[in-house]
């Protein structure tokens, strides 16, 4: 064999070796994330439940804190629900962290700036040119100084 034809049998060699290595990797359909959202929309688990002690945490109305992937939100004074939101903690758009800004009342992500109230509706869309869907709001329980999320 010439160092030509062992150069280019070399090389479909490897193309082929990287091309089933990339197929093999790339999974099947059922194995992607909702379309536009590469890391499937930051969706909490059906019946995940997640605390947060009020008698050491969220103590000031625009405190807020992640637990479980849940965002939770002093948004008043008082330990009663109505004083706080809980909101997915992962934006639907591309899987930035989301976080609370207190001085300007809403929540942002960190990827693409979309923004939101801690109701989840959208008030800005992300700069990137891309969409974002509402954000999903928990119910709460406050039990004495615990306060609970259900996803």
């Amino acid at each position: 064999m010439e160092r030509n034809e062992f150069i280019k049998s070399l090389g479909m060699g490897v193309a082929l070796v990287c091309t089933g290595a990339c197929f093999s990797a790339c999974g099947k359909k059922g194995d992607s994330p909702e379309p536009g959202k590469p890391n499937g929309g930051g969706s909490v688990p059906s019946g995940t439940t997640a605390s947060v002690d009020l008698g050491t945490q969220l103590l000031t109305v625009g405190s807020s804190i992640v637990v479980s992937s849940i965002l939770f939100i002093r948004t008043a004074a008082g330990n009663t629900t109505t004083s706080f939101a809980a909101t997915q903690a992962i934006c639907p758009h591309q899987g930035g962290a989301l976080s609370f800004i207190q001085a300007s009342n809403y929540i942002q992500c960190g990827l693409h700036s979309s923004r939101y109230n801690t109701s989840g509706s959208i008030l800005a869309q992300p700069n990137d040119g891309g969409t974002t869907s509402a954000l999903k709001v928990y119910p709460l329980t406050v039990s004495g100084n615990t306060l609970t999320a259900t996803a």
